[in-house]
């Protein structure tokens, strides 16, 4: 049975992800690291030998080691999915000088500089986001889940690793987000939309953040949603919206 990287398989891989109720952005960024490693094959077969090759060759082009690891996690998991396990690679671990760089956390002064410079700027939706992210055990990609219903159970049902998980959502940004929704009269489904609609994008989310960062003059590399998620709860009190009560 030959080992190539084709279309039809690629498209397997991408059905068996959406049985495992895996994330959108997961998807998309899954596929696109099995089509790199597709590019680099340039019409070899897939082998073992071809996976450590791919490995050195992403260390050789200056990838970040975290960065390596996801290309290699996404290949692991479609030799997975292939039934080609033998051909998996380690992961190295991650460099300690990268480590440091993610642990790094806004601190609560400049958490609170972020959440009144975008209250201040008629940025209400960007300044619940954020205490959303901070106050919940909630990741970005289920921000959609964040809905009118919700507020009404008081609780986000969503899947990880194919278990549901109950996510409660505390009682002061159910008040919030209930006036919040009144105020863009939202009377169903998603509370985080687009003007269509639709689920708030990451890379515009991300944006936003680093715009933030400038008008509330915080470092940048701090606007990222891995560094509002890395807080310490106990430091960030959590700011009402109070200008439409």
């Amino acid at each position: 049975m030959s080992t190539y990287i084709t279309k039809k398989r690629i498209l397997d891989f991408t059905i068996s992800l959406q049985i495992q109720h895996r994330s959108i952005n997961t998807i998309t960024s899954y596929t696109t690291n099995i089509q790199k490693l597709e590019l680099f094959l340039d019409g070899d077969e897939l082998s073992k030998e071809k996976m450590l090759s791919y490995k050195k060759w992403l260390s050789d082009k200056g990838f970040k080691q975290r960065t390596i690891n996801a290309y290699l996690a996404a290949a692991n998991q479609f030799c997975d999915v292939m039934g080609w396990t033998e051909m998996k690679v380690v992961l190295d671990p991650v460099n300690l000088d990268e480590t440091g760089k993610e642990k790094k956390q806004i601190s609560s002064s400049n958490y609170k500089k972020l959440v009144y410079t975008a209250l201040q700027n008629d940025k209400e939706r960007l300044a619940m986001m954020i205490q959303v992210l901070c106050h919940m055990d909630l990741r970005f990609c289920e921000l959609e889940k964040l809905t009118v219903e919700a507020l009404k159970k008081g609780e986000i049902v969503t899947t990880r690793k194919q278990r549901y998980k109950r996510i409660e959502i505390p009682e002061v940004i159910i008040e919030d987000l209930r006036t919040y929704a009144v105020h863009e009269q939202i009377n169903k489904g998603i509370i985080f939309r687009t003007s269509k609609g639709s689920p708030i994008d990451r890379s515009n989310f991300r944006k936003d953040i680093k715009k933030l960062c400038v008008l509330a003059g915080v470092e940048e590399e701090l606007g990222s949603i891995q560094h509002v998620k890395h807080v310490v709860l106990d430091d960030y009190p959590y700011y009402r919206l109070k200008k439409w009560e």
